[in-house]
């Protein structure tokens, strides 16, 4: 039974297109609007950051102002990059399958020992970001060596 759970090719261009909306946004957030705050469904706030928030400790499904427009361009960042990870060549055959195979175990181990070097030498509240940009470290490695072993494999360079 042959199972296929890759998107469309075309979603490959939607994911580039997300992609880069939200660099730039995160760009243009970081360098323009630093301290924007948007109103935000919650599940849970603990009061950690009370002290830089009017915020004050809720439970339950809330609405909350954050400081950043963050939470909406990782969450847009992370639909593109899935899009462009996980949509179908134009032409999907087994060697391609293989490559793309290869370039997931290669990005784990990669990922894996990076985040290890990362807890073993970041220490303080700089770490809590760590675990949190692992997904996109993945992913991002993932694509690119997919993308140089298609590209080699395309110029004749494998087989």
């Amino acid at each position: 039974m042959k199972k296929n759970y890759l998107f469309h090719h075309r979603f490959q261009m939607v994911g580039w297109v997300l992609a880069i909306v939200a660099v730039a946004a995160f760009v243009v957030e970081q360098i323009w609007f630093p301290n924007f705050r948007l109103k935000m469904p919650a599940l849970y706030y603990d009061g950690a950051y009370e002290f830089l928030s009017d915020e004050p400790k809720q439970e339950g499904f809330f609405v909350m102002g954050t400081s950043s427009l963050l939470t909406i361009i990782f969450s847009v960042l992370t639909i593109g990059l899935i899009l462009i990870g996980f949509s179908k060549e134009k032409v999907e055959d087994e060697f391609v399958h293989h490559l793309r195979e290869q370039s997931l175990v290669w990005a784990t181990y990669v990922t894996a020992a990076l985040f290890i070097l990362a807890t073993l030498t970041i220490y303080g509240s700089i770490y809590t970001y760590v675990p949190y940009m692992v997904f996109f470290v993945f992913l991002l490695l993932f694509i690119v060596k997919f993308k140089i072993a298609l590209l080699r494999f395309n110029k004749g360079g494998e087989r």
